[in-house]
């Protein structure tokens, strides 16, 4: 059974972190960033967001595995923050403290949890 965390404080801040880790990873391998701020500037609605995809998909393409992994992980956490899934550990149910979150935003998993995920198989 999967419960709904309500708002904290401290969800703001991690999703504008989040936002800007993926810019940040965005922005670091593409020269794209002037291209697409144009788009933004000049073009419709309908055909800015077409552009945009595209122009994602290119700088998408142009990342390592790693940090491909990371934009992933960042784009689930934010999802699960609109819709209300974010905090909740996909191991256990429970609520992810708030210092785990803080460490580590895009974790989908408590501490034990992932302590558990990660342990060798016992023989």
């Amino acid at each position: 059974m999967t419960r709904t965390v309500s708002p904290k404080p401290h969800l703001a801040a991690l999703e504008e972190s989040m936002l800007e880790r993926r810019q940040h990873l965005l922005s670091q391998v593409t020269r794209l960033e002037d291209d697409l701020a144009g788009l933004q500037r000049n073009a419709e609605s309908e055909r800015l967001e077409r552009g945009q995809e595209r122009a994602l998909a290119g700088v998408l393409e142009r990342l390592d595995e790693h940090d491909r992994s990371e934009v992933a992980a960042i784009d689930a956490a934010l999802e699960r923050i609109r819709d209300g899934r974010f905090g909740v550990c996909d191991g256990c149910g429970e609520a992810i403290p708030t210092a785990r979150l803080q460490a580590v935003p895009t974790t989908t998993l408590c501490r034990d949890c992932a302590q558990a995920r990660e342990a060798p198989p016992r023989r």
